[in-house]
């Protein structure tokens, strides 16, 4: 885990598998939010945290798990209120090498409505990890 965090050890945990659609993503929100509210989140950084799941939930979703319906995306968090939340998400899918994938920031990128989800993820988390082969994100948030 993250900074030698042992998720064990934590006094707050959540874990769920929900299906591969945005109905779904929507409805897991509250609970991650709720667990964040509880490790003392303050609500600037609750925001974060939402906005960071929503991008992970969706690249699960739709780049990992190709949106087929059948499969699954395993979203698990712990937290407690010296060190904040974490947060792994991990799709089906084949996996994805993330140093492949281009800055949103260059000039011929900047006017697309997509591509944005890994920067974002990155600006509004204390730390992000990728592992199993791109398969699954953490983030912290503390």
């Amino acid at each position: 885990m993250l900074d030698g965090l042992h998720r064990r050890q934590l006094p707050f945990r959540l874990r769920v598998q929900i299906p591969s659609t945005r109905k779904a993503l929507n409805r897991a929100l509250p609970r991650v939010r709720r667990l964040a509210a509880q490790c003392g989140c303050s609500e600037e950084r609750l925001t974060d945290l939402e906005i960071a799941l929503v991008e992970a939930l969706a690249n699960a979703i739709e780049h990992g798990n190709k949106g087929r319906r059948g499969q699954k995306v395993f979203l698990r968090c712990y937290g407690g209120p010296e060190v904040g939340v974490l947060v792994a998400v991990r799709d089906q899918g084949p996996g994805f090498d993330p140093e492949k994938v281009p800055d949103p920031r260059t000039a011929d990128r900047l006017t697309l409505r997509h591509g944005r989800g890994m920067l974002l993820m990155r600006e509004l988390t204390d730390r992000i990890e990728y592992r199993k082969s791109g398969r699954e994100v953490l983030l912290r948030i503390s």
